[in-house]
């Protein structure tokens, strides 16, 4: 109010209006200059090039990073002891005759030796007279399941590929879609693997160690003849018709 009774004493009123707007104006850009400007000046500003990132944030390497463990391998990490030696996978071939047998790709003994290896229960063996003309041995022995007949078959074919020669020819696993049997030719021996309940059903122990003649499933009489048998006495006496 000082100011425009001052101007408008010494001025007209109308130029005294302009002089006040134009200093208002010019407060006002003095104002925002002083805003815009940082506040600490004594700083030095680097400008940043083009495609490169300014120094206030941190370059990201991977080689810096943290390795994050599964939950396997954290676990493995508490289990097992920094310094611990790492034990060796055990040879499953370890006490096994690996050279060809005397008598075939396997000897009897190292046969049997190898189904000892896989567990196979209740092992029999019979020689097989030599003018059948047939093996030198029968070898039956039972699995307890089905997966468990596979791998002892599987066990005793890998083995003989160890001890073959050339021109020794791989045995044919027999029985493959059967549950309750599997069979190898050896050579000299014949394999048979069977199930629990088949093992009792076919009785190839009983076939092989008393023979046909003692044998209940060789000696069953046919049901069929069995009442011809009977009835027969009916048909005595009787001659064709001519």
């Amino acid at each position: 109010m000082f100011v425009t009774r001052f101007l408008s004493k010494t001025r007209p009123q109308k130029q005294c209006y302009y002089l006040l707007q134009n200093c208002v104006h010019q407060r006002m850009k003095s104002d925002k200059g002083e805003k815009l400007q940082p506040s600490d000046t004594s700083k030095n500003t680097t400008k940043t090039p083009l495609g490169e990132m300014s120094s206030k944030y941190q370059v990201f390497r991977d080689e810096d990073s943290e390795v994050i463990l599964d939950i396997y391998e954290d676990r493995s990490k508490y289990s097992n002891p920094v310094n611990a030696i790492e034990e060796e996978a055990p040879d499953p071939f370890e006490g096994l005759n690996l050279e060809r047998g005397v008598n075939g790709v396997y000897d009897i003994e190292d046969l049997i030796q190898v189904l000892h290896t896989e567990n196979a229960e209740d092992i029999f063996v019979a020689a097989v007279p030599k003018e059948i003309q047939y093996v030198e041995y029968i070898c039956v022995v039972t699995g307890k399941s089905h997966k468990h007949m596979k791998a002892i078959a599987q066990f005793v074919r890998m083995i003989y590929k160890k001890k073959m020669y050339k021109s020794d020819l791989i045995p044919k696993l027999e029985g493959e879609n059967s549950k309750d049997w599997l069979a190898l030719d050896l050579g000299n021996i014949a394999l048979h693997i069977f199930s629990r309940e088949a093992r009792i059903l076919y009785d190839l122990d009983s076939l092989w160690a008393l023979g046909p003649k003692y044998d209940p499933e060789c000696n069953k009489q046919d049901p069929v003849a069995e009442m011809l048998e009977k009835h027969s006495f009916y048909l005595e006496g009787l001659h064709p018709a001519r």
